[in-house]
């Protein structure tokens, strides 16, 4: 029976052209095998970085509709280019744009949402033995809009596409050769799990493990559609996420995770919790996180995009911004194991100006200053995995 894979290249995987024709290799060494091959592309390198620079020498406020315009283009760049080296390589191939490949999304520019996909327009092109080039990040939503996924949207693209055409899995094509229990870029002794269940990628992705988006987790999670996250820059197996699949291990921990560029307020002894609970109910404050500390003083933290529309909501209540924090997050496979795991977790190192928040019922999460962010994380991660067994296996 013939495979339906999806292959989902990051912007690292295609930074260059020698980079793409890499990765154009390995698409059809795939189709050798035999397999219906859909591949979706990020945009190269950093041009998404580059074109919102430009944006911003020409306008203080790009308005949302032409930023995704211009953002959309990243993408399509690299699959035009990819669908040129798999011809040249002898493959048959063609680029579509996300609008073009069925995928429909909300009007939502910027952090647009994927509604739903006509499978046909990819499905006829495979039943013409082609491989379908798909632009990630973009869908349309309406006439002949283009509108953004935001940050990470590839991802989404590729594992949505696969849920819809029912394909036997959906690899994810990264600078990491799989998931890990801490970002083996900075913490010594990080393990990879060869194998993961859903449940707790998806918690390791929506607090800070940036591998895959938490929305690419959640849709193949949804279509229960097998996930491989691996490196294009070796052919090592990396990390299969699989319906109801556990990593048994000693410790009751998934791993350690930090988010950066982050606000936070601290509210002075008379702020009102119930009123503050409103604006957070009502979405007008869209913090990360939020603690009750010693002497009735809260801790609120946002994202620092979001600094200046919460000093002005919070003014009232005292509120003044600390900038350069960050978040730290012990991920428990469960709230029980978090109650169980009690104070083991005392006497890190620079605990001054470290708060306790809220974040996850599952979650140990700490307050820091950023620049002790690392530090933290490496200490954490000594003592929690400390009695991890196989079968992750440690980075090298």
């Amino acid at each position: 029976m013939v495979e339906l894979v999806v292959q989902k290249y990051g912007g690292t995987s295609l930074q260059t052209t020698g980079r793409m024709a890499e990765a154009a290799d390995r698409i059809i060494k795939e189709t050798k095998r035999g397999s219906q091959v859909i591949v979706v592309v990020s945009a190269m390198g950093r041009t998404t970085d580059d074109l919102t620079t430009l944006a911003g020498q020409v306008s203080s406020c790009p308005p949302a509709r032409e930023m995704d315009l211009l953002l959309s283009t990243g993408e399509q760049v690299s699959c035009a280019l990819m669908a040129m080296a798999l011809k040249a390589g002898g493959v048959e191939a063609e680029a579509l744009t996300g609008p073009q490949a069925g995928i429909i999304t909300d009007f939502s520019y910027g952090d647009a949402v994927i509604k739903e996909v006509d499978p046909e327009p990819v499905r006829s092109r495979l039943k013409e033995g082609k491989v379908v080039i798909v632009s990630g990040f973009q869908g349309c939503p309406g006439g002949h809009e283009v509108a953004t996924l935001g940050r990470g949207g590839s991802d989404t693209t590729a594992a949505v596409l696969a849920g819809a055409l029912k394909a036997d899995r959906c690899e994810i094509f990264t600078d990491v050769d799989g998931v890990y229990t801490a970002d083996p870029g900075t913490i010594t002794g990080a393990r990879k799990y060869e194998q993961l269940d859903y449940e707790s990628l998806s918690a390791l992705a929506e607090l800070g493990a940036s591998v895959v988006h938490p929305r690419a987790a959640a849709a193949a999670e949804a279509w229960q559609i097998p996930l491989v996250v691996r490196s294009s820059l070796t052919e090592q197996t990396g990390t299969t996420i699989l319906p109801g699949t556990w990593s048994p291990c000693s410790f009751p921990v998934i791993g350690v995770t930090s988010e950066t560029g982050l606000s936070s307020f601290s509210l002075h002894e008379g702020a009102d919790r119930r009123e503050i609970g409103r604006e957070w109910k009502n979405g007008l404050c869209p913090w990360k996180a939020v603690q009750h500390v010693k002497n009735r003083l809260y801790r609120i933290v946002v994202r620092n995009e979001e600094a200046p529309h919460t000093k002005s909501l919070l003014s009232r209540f005292g509120g003044r911004p600390d900038t350069g924090r960050a978040l730290v997050h012990v991920i428990f496979r469960s709230k029980e194991e978090k109650q169980k795991a009690g104070s083991f977790m005392r006497d890190l190192p620079y605990t001054q100006d470290c708060f306790m928040v809220e974040t996850q019922p599952h979650v140990w999460s700490m307050d820091v200053p950023e620049r002790h962010r690392v530090n933290i994380c490496q200490a954490l991660h000594d003592r929690c995995m400390e009695k991890e067994a196989a079968p992750i296996s440690a980075a090298h």
